[in-house]
Formats: structure tokens, C-alpha cells, sequence
């Protein structure tokens, strides 16, 4: 499995962060790179190569004003964005783009959900499609939990949408934090690897403020983490794993040794966050690992 960091484009100097640390790749949001100028285009290109690393997947694909569904669609608007905005982006190469994009696909009151889903299909497949093909990515259709949208709230309204535009383009986003909030039973997960229908995975707490996962979390989280892991790896999973995650729930003193450049105590939090998140994922993948054992899975 292949790890990454969601990271805004403009925290540039993270990217040093993420390499030292040992992630493979990074993701940042797409929608913000659309309207960024030229320098903070430039400065994030720059970051990327002057640390080898590259930005394999983007999250955020429409922004909120971008409306998706309902009658106020601007299918013109959609087809606009979509070309200016992987066009100025192409020399990024990511290969994964997760579609979440809640506001943009948020369905107006009264409108009828049938219809909404059918928008968002003919977005897919008039729109999303013909640039995945142009400039070579995956979309990766992600499930919101209803307390943040109002559609495609589980793995199964994404797996019917996936098989409804069946297309080898179009796949699933397992997002654990939206996965435990909706009460998905976790063989899911297992099932959609088998169907080869999971093509990027997102991690963070959910039941603590989406915090990073880390080895010192609740019971609870440490059976949720290990149940996931065991289903991607049975399933045959070997793709991306990004933490979106808020940092907070652990503390820079758990880790003392920084590099120079880390002196401030936001960047010693996100390189202590960061860093014991990776180790303990890299742990959750070990067959018999000390976690499982901790929580008898």
C-alpha cells in the first residue's frame, strides 16, 4: 500500500515534512488550485521536485458554486470547469481524483433524489470521463455521511453509481470516517475490493474530531482501524492509503527528535501527528501485529 497526507497546496513546506517522514505522495484539494495564481501554482510545482515527491491524488474536485444537482444546474458551468481546471493542473499527473465535493452535489430541498442521481451520472459520463481518459486518472466517487451531505451517503450509493456509468474510470473512495458514521458493516469494504470497484482510501478518527490515527486512540477506533486494514488486505487492496485527518489529538512532546527545519510548534505538531500516524499504519498491515493483538482482533 501506497500512504499520502491530504495537504493544502499552500503549506509548501510541509511537503519536506511528508518526504523526511516517509510518505510516498501527497494529495491536496483540486477546486483551490483552480483559483490559484500562477506563483502558488508555481511554488507548490516547485515543492513537489525540489523533494521528489508527487501529488498522486486530489480531493475537493468542484467547488461549492459549481451546482451539480437540482434545477439550478449549470451543466455549461460544469463542462467549463472541468476542462480549465484539469487543463491548468495536467503537469501534476495525478493519477486518482476523489469526488466528494458535498456542496456542489448537495441536493436542493424538494428536488427529487432520483433525478439528482441522475445529474450527477450525466456528470460522470459526459463530463468526468472524457477528461479521466484525456489526462490519465482514476474518478474515485467518495460517500458522504448524511451529517454532511444529503447524497451518496453510503458505499452502496456509490457502488450503484460506479455500475451505473461502468466504466473502468469510474470507482469508489473508502473513506473510513464516513464509513463508521454510517454504521457500514466493514465486509463492504472487502466486497467492493473484490468487485476491483476500490480505487483510493481516506483515514482519520471519527469518533474524535477526525483527529490522525494514532496507536493511543480509543479501543473502539483501534478495532474499527484493524477490522479495515484486514478487509483491504483480504479484499486484495494495494492502492493508496491518505490520511485526512485535523491534527490536535496528540501532543508535540510525544516526539522530540525534529529535524532543523521543524521549529515551530505547529510544524512539530504536524510532524509528530504525521509520523506516528505512518508508523502505525505501517503496523495495522503486519500480520499479528501488537495493535491487533491489544484489541483481540
Amino acid at each position: 500500500m501506497r500512504y499520502g497526507n491530504c495537504i493544502s497546496h499552500k503549506n509548501t513546506k510541509y511537503i519536506k515534512t511528508l518526504k523526511h517522514i516517509g510518505f510516498d505522495y501527497v494529495e491536496t484539494a483540486l477546486a483551490p488550485l483552480y483559483y490559484a495564481g500562477q506563483p502558488e501554482l508555481s511554488d507548490f510545482f516547485d515543492a513537489l521536485g525540489e523533494n521528489n515527491i508527487k501529488c498522486e491524488a486530489v480531493n475537493n474536485l468542484f467547488p461549492g458554486d459549481v451546482a451539480l444537482t437540482g434545477e439550478k444546474a449549470d451543466f455549461g458551468k460544469v463542462e467549463s470547469y472541468v476542462s480549465e481546471v484539469f487543463e491548468k493542473t495536467k503537469n501534476l499527473g495525478f493519477k486518482i481524483v476523489v469526488f466528494g465535493s458535498g456542496a456542489a452535489r448537495r441536493v436542493p430541498d424538494g428536488f427529487p433524489k432520483e433525478r439528482a442521481i441522475g445529474q450527477i451520472i450525466g456528470v460522470i459520463n459526459h463530463y468526468l470521463i472524457p477528461a479521466a481518459e484525456k489526462y490519465d486518472f482514476t474518478v474515485a466517487i467518495e460517500e458522504l455521511h448524511k451529517g454532511v451531505n444529503n447524497i451518496i451517503n453510503t458505499l452502496d450509493e456509490a457502488e450503484y453509481i460506479a455500475e451505473q456509468v461502468n466504466h473502468p474510470r469510474v470507482k469508489i473512495v473508502a473513506d473510513l470516517c464516513h464509513i463508521a458514521l454510517e454504521n457500514t458493516d466493514i465486509n463492504a469494504v472487502k466486497k467492493l475490493c473484490g468487485k476491483n470497484l476500490i480505487a483510493h482510501c481516506h483515514i482519520s478518527n471519527p469518533y474524535n474530531n477526525y483527529f490522525y490515527p494514532h496507536e493511543s486512540d480509543s479501543i473502539e477506533c483501534l478495532k474499527l482501524y484493524g477490522s479495515f486494514f484486514c478487509a483491504l488486505q483480504s479484499g486484495g487492496y494495494g492502492g493508496r492509503m491518505s490520511i485526512e485527518a485535523v491534527c490536535g489529538g496528540l501532543a508535540s512532546g510525544a516526539h522530540t527528535d525534529f529535524p532543523g527545519w521543524v521549529t515551530e510548534d505547529g510544524d512539530k505538531i504536524f510532524y509528530a501527528e504525521s509520523k506516528k500516524s505512518l508508523d502505525f499504519m505501517k503496523g495495522l498491515l503486519k500480520s499479528k501485529t501488537n495493535y491487533a493483538e491489544r484489541v483481540n482482533l
